[in-house]
């Protein structure tokens, strides 16, 4: 597979740096101060991977970079830029791709596959109500109850309200107090748009990967704390879900923009698996670029992970922004022709300090270059060129058409009308006696048990809470 041309020495003209697409599932960071190039570059480097058959999954966050659908041109700074490298107008063109978010293709999960963990880090739930949060969970797996939309886990605590006292004996106490702040606080998200994430039919992986097309998440609309969570799931899922690959055979390249939000008041225990997972995620052919203003936004574990690196301009005017500065030179392999720190502060926009990754995996020294002008529009659809997008897109059909199918909301309200049949009849018949039952059963039905029993053990839930088993 072909290298990619990232950036062109401005003294020679020619080429200086170049990202092995082999590489690329060593993960990546582009960062840099507002309006220096760091969106060019990364549309750039999505139109490379899509035109070497590489799928990508691009978060947008300004509601910007739908302009990767259409050909390019029309700019006279990108038109400046072509004639550097050679190139003229038979340059531009459109990639394909799919739409994601508001008034595209809604890219859902369920509460079952987000799991406890993230859901209580989306609400931020203290330990006492994360413990709490997880307990539901056991409620729901034992009782065989369906979590796939949003009304089912309201569902879920209205029911652990009511009845918790007749819980009390298999599943210890539940505090009213926690029980009631998990609800205030989930029918709180729900006027941020958390009612969205969840929901049938759920994205598939297979989906992302099947064919060769730029996935674009409009998440210009949505909450940081949604934002984020959604992107740890999908980390989750793809490492849990994926086959083993081995390092060089590429699927997917994930490109997450205000990357900053993923670790944002993220808990010690959960960035550690976050970590863990961005490091071992490569080996099911997953890579994942970074991209945000400053490298300090970025965990130090999860930094020294990230083998290909452009970096634009920053301005260090503060103590903070001088550290910052020092950090992203620091981080560079020492070209001694280049000094990195004075130069990130004199990068003009669309120039970067780039060091990409070697055949054997080794940083190659930084080198300061003019970065590849990119092929697609740099303005966005409007809304005509949308539609007709989505009209062509074939998972269309399949993610548009919303699926309600029974699970814990019709579940508990059919258990509930059962319960208080149950309740009349015995109230004018006594039954006659039989063995006797656990107070679980007495308050919620002996059929109900079984079928809770029958769904099985408790289901063990893997790294961020996500299902080892997969979707139910």
């Amino acid at each position: 597979m072909d290298p990619i041309p990232v950036g062109l020495d401005p003294d020679s003209g020619q080429i200086s740096a170049q990202l092995l697409p082999q590489m690329v599932s060593r993960h990546g960071l582009i960062c840099g101060a507002t309006g220096t190039g760091k969106t060019v570059t990364l549309r750039y480097l999505v139109e490379q991977l899509n035109q070497r058959g590489i799928a990508t999954l691009v978060t947008d966050l300004k509601g910007d970079l739908t302009g990767l659908a259409a050909a390019g041109g029309g700019n006279a700074k990108v038109s400046e830029r072509l004639s550097l490298f050679g190139l003229d107008n038979t340059y531009y063109h459109a990639c394909p791709a799919s739409l994601w978010g508001p008034g595209a293709l809604p890219m859902r999960t369920t509460p079952t596959e987000l799991g406890p963990e993230l859901l209580g880090q989306m609400l931020n739930l203290n330990d006492n109500q994360q413990g709490l949060m997880q307990l539901l969970f056991r409620i729901a797996d034992q009782l065989g109850l369906l979590l796939l939309d949003w009304k089912d886990l309201l569902a879920l605590i209205n029911f652990a309200e009511r009845y918790r006292k007749e819980l009390l004996p298999e599943f210890g106490t539940i505090s009213p107090a926690s029980l009631g702040a998990i609800k205030r606080k989930y029918l709180a998200l729900e006027t941020r748009g958390a009612e969205d994430l969840f929901g049938e039919p759920a994205l598939e992986l297979t989906d992302l990967i099947g064919d060769n097309r730029i996935h674009l998440l409009d998440a210009s609309s949505m909450q940081p704390v949604i934002y984020g969570i959604l992107l740890l799931w999908l980390l989750a899922e793809l490492y849990e879900n994926l086959p083993e690959s081995g390092d060089n055979a590429l699927r997917l390249v994930l490109f997450f923009d205000e990357a900053h939000l993923l670790f944002d008041d993220l808990p010690a225990p959960l960035r550690e698996q976050v970590e863990q997972i961005i490091k071992l995620i490569r080996s099911r052919g997953v890579g994942v670029f970074f991209i945000t203003q400053n490298p300090m936004d970025i965990p130090e574990g999860i930094l020294a992970q990230l083998g290909n690196r452009v970096q634009h301009a920053l301005r260090a005017y503060t103590p903070n922004e001088q550290r910052a500065v020092k950090a992203a030179a620091k981080s560079f392999r020492v070209n001694p022709d280049i000094d990195t720190e004075t130069a990130i502060g004199q990068l003009a926009v669309g120039e970067a300090l780039v060091s990409c990754l070697d055949k054997d995996g080794v940083p190659v020294p930084v080198e300061r270059v003019f970065i590849h002008p990119p092929a697609s529009r740099l303005s966005p659809l409007d809304d005509a060129e949308r539609q007709q997008l989505m009209q062509g897109n074939p998972l269309a059909g399949k993610y548009t058409q919303t699926m309600d199918r029974e699970s814990a909301f019709e579940q508990l309200r059919e258990r509930r009308a059962r319960m208080e049949e149950q309740a009349q009849v015995k109230a004018e018949r006594p039954k006659p006696a039989r063995k006797p039952a656990s107070a679980l059963e007495k308050s919620l039905g002996r059929a109900a048990s079984s079928f809770g029993r029958q769904i099985g053990k408790e289901l063990v839930r893997g790294l961020l809470g996500a299902l080892s088993g997969g979707r139910r």
